[in-house]
């Protein structure tokens, strides 16, 4: 039986109930492309993340509230939403040791946003405010989550390209209103809305470490191609 390699998976956080929880569609994505994903712990202890991170094979940072603008050299402006702090500090540690270690890493949503600060890149922290005279498509859809909503436009030669069969225009969900707007150092677009949004980032050199803003979690189990970028990932995982 071929070994499945170890993901480790980031939590999201309850303050209020001072409780770490993470929605298992993100874990089952893990699984049926191969994997094993273990949950991170919601600590700030740097030896503990790093015992994880080196004994993993991989990292997926899941979706969830916004990232501090403070570790992009901006203020948090009123329209910034819900910060977890002890997360923010995990995720940034995480992702800089396994850039270190040259694990695979995969962002999703909020992965995103936190893999392109954590790396040296800036976001928008609302794009409806601070973007008030583009005509923005709805990112924050009123649908069910596994509804495909806006089309992405995506770059060939790319690994977000490869994972639809090479299809240059796919529909996606969407639920969120910050998103990447310098990219980080070694980084490129590869895909984005139609109004101009960054919908996904790949480094240049690294062999598998990507960001999407929308949750393919949600929908691979209505349509498969979804979980191409997840066995990619794990595919990366095993080597």
């Amino acid at each position: 039986m071929a070994v499945r390699p170890i993901i480790a998976v980031t939590p999201n956080y309850d303050y209020g109930i001072e409780t770490a929880s993470i929605k298992n569609l993100y874990n089952e994505g893990v699984i049926e492309a191969g994997g094993v994903p273990v949950v991170v712990p919601y600590s700030t202890n740097e030896e503990v993340l790093e015992c994880i991170i080196t004994a993993s094979d991989g990292l997926l940072i899941t979706g969830g509230p916004d990232v501090d603008a403070k570790y992009f050299g901006e203020y948090n402006t009123p329209v910034t939403g819900s910060i977890l702090p002890g997360r923010d500090i995990l995720e940034i540690f995480l992702i800089k040791k396994a850039m270190e270690q040259r694990k695979p890493v995969f962002g999703i949503c909020r992965g995103i946003q936190i893999l392109n600060v954590a790396l040296g890149g800036t976001l928008y922290q609302d794009i409806k405010t601070q973007l008030p005279d583009k005509a923005l498509g709805e990112h924050s859809q009123k649908a069910p989550r596994w509804y495909p909503y806006h089309d992405i436009y995506i770059q060939p030669d790319s690994k977000v390209y490869m994972s639809f069969g090479n299809r240059s225009c796919v529909r996606v969900n969407t639920f969120h209103h910050q998103a990447v707007k310098d990219i980080a150092p070694g980084f490129f677009v590869t895909s984005c809305a139609q109004d101009g949004i960054i919908e996904s980032i790949e480094h240049r050199d690294h062999e598998f470490v990507v960001g999407v803003q929308w949750h393919p979690e949600d929908m691979w189990i209505k349509d498969r191609s979804f979980l191409n970028l997840f066995k990619m990932f794990i595919e990366s995982s095993c080597k």
